[in-house]
């Protein structure tokens, strides 16, 4: 037993027997070759997750991807990320994925696999609006960013980029072309299309042979909308052009810019100043007619570096004999001049208020009003005798004259307030009021404000809203047929049907019941509500629309800042 024990064939036959009773518990050969197969699959699957992410973080906060990518891998894999440094080790030399080639079609595969969940998102929705603009980048191309807005599961209007476009040419053909064929291309149903947003240029706006004009033949029930936050730009840039008092000012704050903008050394000694007088290091910045807030930032800028402003005037005069520096010394010491900065420090961040409400993504039709009518109200204020900016001003009075030879008295503040502030006021609320006049149809979409609706006791009830219906059925619930000759495919069918004034006397019923609620808030649980949209499809329909429509185009307009980041002279 024992010579047999220890001889070569009892050792094989054990050996043998080991084998198998290992093979029952872990399988066969086949078997185990795949379990290391998956487990390595795994492993560079999580490693080109981990390549993947590193080219977003670099494209998300614009930084060359291709001449970066490598070094922050590197400074990864140092960093101790060992699945990443076993993945590059195992890997052959030609398919580490870390070449500008790999690079780049990472970040391709990430804005493809975007585009694909936004259209998704998009082609399910029920309406959408388009918003577009364009602009020259670093190339001298045009470019046409296009922005879809639709309302989300949630009952929220979103707005997304989608594409940006070179165009050939900038007239009003080519650019309605390129959105045509983007939808087409992307297999957008154009007959969903109930809103389009551009700026005020006759390119897009024109009435016979702008870009909505062209699209209102292809799609009628679309409803055009100017930018408003364009529109309150306009208003205020008008109302102080015909004030001269407030016009003055608005020139002496570009001359000071320009003064301080393309000297370094006149900047310095701005700077020197506010360090000497230990206060904070303000720029002058950049007023103008067409950036938005642009003339709030320069005035409180300033307002609040005043006194070191003409300090330091003063003093590059005294050094250079520069006339242009006593020119805007003169000017920014004149009483009125003061006052009218005081005056705008208080109106302009009123309008920046509004302007801001009108650039947020979740806004509708239905607030502008509201927004408007609570602005107008406030600049009210403004004309009055103690107004806060004058008592303000007051305050400031002794420490002004102890820079300046201004001399301010009660009644030269009176005095300005009747010549200047009151007609710029005036004029700027015309101005606003009149450039803010509500469409029929938008005006309409108010009739779902809970608040507004009559008690139902009330011997307005029966009738409340009845004659808005009309004019909603009369736009969406006609089937418009396309204008251009040969476009069957464009035909709109109507998108509410008669049903409807039947459905708004029970649904108006229904919000006299409810909680004095908000119109926005409404409108979300009509889009919302399965309930809702079973009992009130059309009135739900309605609602979707609303918020659909867009109010600005703050988010193209920010497509174009973003693209500068991206798109630079060194990168294009």
């Amino acid at each position: 037993m024992k010579i047999h024990a220890k001889s070569d064939i009892h050792l094989l036959s054990c050996e043998a027997e080991m084998a198998a009773a290992t093979a029952l518990q872990e399988g066969s050969v086949i078997q185990q070759l795949q379990q290391i197969n998956d487990e390595e699959k795994l492993k560079n699957r999580m490693a080109i997750k981990a390549l993947i992410r590193c080219t977003h973080f670099l494209a998300r906060r614009h930084i060359p991807h291709t001449t970066n990518f490598d070094e922050l891998i590197d400074l990864i894999v140092s960093c101790g990320a060992e699945d990443l440094k076993g993945f590059l080790e195992r890997a052959r030399l030609n398919a580490t994925y870390t070449s500008k080639v790999a690079v780049v079609e990472f970040v391709e595969a990430v804005g493809l696999w975007a585009e694909e969940c936004l259209l998704k998102r998009l082609r399910q929705d029920s309406h959408f609006s388009i918003m577009a603009d364009e602009c020259t980048d670093v190339t001298t191309t045009e470019e046409l960013s296009i922005f879809f807005r639709w309302v989300n599961m949630d009952g929220q209007p979103v707005e997304h980029f989608l594409d940006i476009v070179p165009l050939k040419a900038t007239d009003a053909k080519t650019i309605y072309s390129a959105l045509v064929e983007f939808m087409k291309d992307k297999n957008i149903q154009i007959s969903k299309l109930v809103g389009m947003g551009f700026d005020g240029a006759a390119t897009f706006s024109g009435k016979h042979n702008g870009v909505q004009s062209l699209l209102k033949k292809i799609s009628p029930h679309a409803l055009f909308v100017h930018c408003h936050c364009h529109l309150l730009q306009l208003a205020c840039v008008q109302a102080a052009n015909a004030t001269s008092g407030i016009k003055h000012v608005y020139i002496t704050l570009t001359t000071l810019w320009k003064f301080f903008h393309y000297s370094p050394k006149r900047a310095e000694s701005l700077k020197a100043v506010q360090q000497v007088l230990d206060l904070p290091e303000l720029k002058v910045v950049k007023p103008s007619d067409t950036r938005w807030l642009s003339h709030e930032r320069c005035e409180k800028a300033v307002k609040a570096s005043y006194s070191t402003i003409v300090t330091a005037l003063n003093h590059i005069y005294e050094q250079t004999h520069a006339p242009e520096a006593l020119g805007i010394s003169k000017a920014l010491c004149r009483p009125s001049t003061l006052v009218a900065i005081y005056l705008l420090d208080y109106v302009l961040p009123q309008v920046a208020k509004l302007s801001r409400a009108l650039q947020t993504e979740r806004i509708d039709l239905t607030a502008i009003t509201p927004l408007v009518d609570a602005t107008l109200n406030t600049l009210d204020d403004a004309m009055l005798p103690a107004a806060n900016w004058v008592l303000e001003l007051m305050d400031a009075k002794n420490e002004i004259e102890e820079v300046t030879d201004i001399t301010l008295t009660t009644e030269s503040i009176a005095t300005f307030q009747g010549q200047v502030a009151e007609p710029f006021i005036r004029m700027l609320k015309a101005n606003i009021s009149s450039r803010f006049i509500s469409q029929d149809i938008v005006s309409s979409f108010g009739i779902f404000d809970p608040k507004k609706v009559p008690a139902a006791d009330s011997s307005d009830f029966h009738t409340y809203g009845e004659d808005l219906i009309d004019v909603l059925l009369a736009h969406y619930g006609a089937e418009l047929p396309a204008k251009t000759a040969g476009v069957d495919e464009y035909t709109n069918e109507a998108l509410i049907s008669c049903e409807t004034r039947e459905e708004w006397k029970t649904f108006r019923s229904y919000l006299s019941k409810k909680p004095k609620g908000n119109l926005h808030l409404q409108l979300k649980e009509l889009t919302t509500s399965d309930m809702l949209s079973e009992n009130f499809p059309n009135i739900s329909t309605l609602a979707n629309i609303c918020l659909s429509i867009p109010v600005s185009t703050a988010s193209v307009e920010r497509s174009f800042s973003k693209m500068k980041l991206i798109k630079t002279r060194i990168r294009n």
